[in-house]
């Protein structure tokens, strides 16, 4: 029986980052997931001895076979207990746990989204049900079969991602090149991201000089997996805020010089403020405006907007003439991007 449920949510890559295995917060959620359900023991064992994964065949007595219902709000209700056990044993401090409406991927996948309050940002994570079987996490677990671990499958080739710019609200960003250039480029990133540190060294004075393209940079902290990402794109939007022109050099000094992953948070003050004393910024104001933490709403939105286009990515994470692309991105990865979106606009719309 499909899955009565109309929907716009786009399959678009969701299985991809579910299965990317990076250190995202879908990754370790539903890691607690994975060893809530299975008992905490022998699954962990078994998670922790094979790099490769948990073996096929481990499976818990503990948990019923009872038939799977159809009904969203029944899955809602039998997945919330492990879900709330999930974030207890990884520790995330959480807030306001919410459902949302159901959606139909199609006739044969139902993702059951979730929101929770993380520090200051509202994330949205979804539990996906395929065939009315499987429970879509990392890996994937057949929930008619004690949530035994089904051996890895090959995903399914994402669908591209379609967002215009004008979705968000550019002007709340910092960006390089013209306003009307002809191509557009918006860059999803964190501080503490690796490949967003990469990317910053060896692609973006190529991107901010090349006058074909307007860039926009929006602040996307990983605020599970990197405790001072909301600390630094708070206080790189304050200098934004102050004085537009010392964006970039503060927001490379970020990116190339200072590691901020071993830092604690009284060790954040001094270094911004090192920054602001030699990029001429006015101290004061700065400050104030991080204490009062005044970007947050406008980063949050950004953030709220691209997950519920796309669920809840790994940075960085770029739209490329309105198409979506995940990862490190070469200069010359940009510019066939750009050269695919002007041979298609040009081409003669058939009816």
């Amino acid at each position: 029986m499909p899955f009565a449920f109309s929907s716009s949510f786009s399959r678009s890559g969701f299985l991809k980052r579910v299965f990317a295995r990076d250190r995202s917060l879908v990754f370790w959620v539903f890691l607690g997931l994975m060893v809530s359900l299975s008992g905490g023991v022998d699954f962990g064992k078994a998670l922790a001895a094979s790099p490769s994964g948990p073996s096929p065949s481990v499976q818990s007595p503990a948990i019923s076979s009872a038939p799977v219902s159809d009904d969203p709000a029944a899955l809602q209700k039998r997945f919330q207990k492990v879900i709330l056990d999930s974030l207890a044993r990884q520790r995330i401090p959480y807030r306001d746990f919410s459902w949302l409406a159901p959606k139909a991927v199609d006739n044969d996948i139902l993702a059951l989204p979730f929101s929770i309050i993380v520090g200051a940002q509202k994330i949205v994570l979804p539990v996906y049900i395929i065939n009315h079987r499987y429970l879509v996490t990392t890996p994937l677990l057949d929930i008619t079969q004690h949530y035994a671990v089904v051996p890895s499958i090959p995903p399914p080739q994402p669908v591209s991602l379609f967002i215009p710019s004008s979705t968000f609200q550019m002007d709340k960003f910092p960006s390089t090149g013209p306003g009307n250039a002809p191509h557009s480029l918006i860059m999803f990133g964190d501080e503490q991201c690796s490949v967003c540190r990469r990317w910053n060294r060896e692609v973006q004075d190529k991107v901010a000089s090349d006058s074909s393209i307007r860039f926009t940079y929006i602040p996307y902290p990983q605020v599970t997996i990197h405790r001072n990402s909301l600390d630094a794109a708070i206080f790189e939007m304050c200098v934004y805020k102050e004085k537009p022109a010392a964006f970039w050099a503060i927001h490379n000094q970020l990116d190339q010089r200072v590691d901020l992953k071993n830092i604690d948070k009284a060790g954040l003050k001094p270094i911004f403020a090192g920054f602001m004393v030699q990029a001429g910024i006015p101290t004061p104001k700065v400050q104030a405006c991080i204490d009062q933490s005044r970007p947050l709403p406008d980063i949050s939105k950004a953030g709220d907007t691209l997950t519920s286009h796309i669920g809840v990515p790994s940075t960085p994470v770029f739209i490329v003439d309105g198409q979506v692309k995940s990862g490190y991105l070469s200069y010359d990865d940009i510019k066939q991007i750009f050269a695919q979106e002007s041979q298609k606009a040009s081409q003669p719309k058939t009816n």
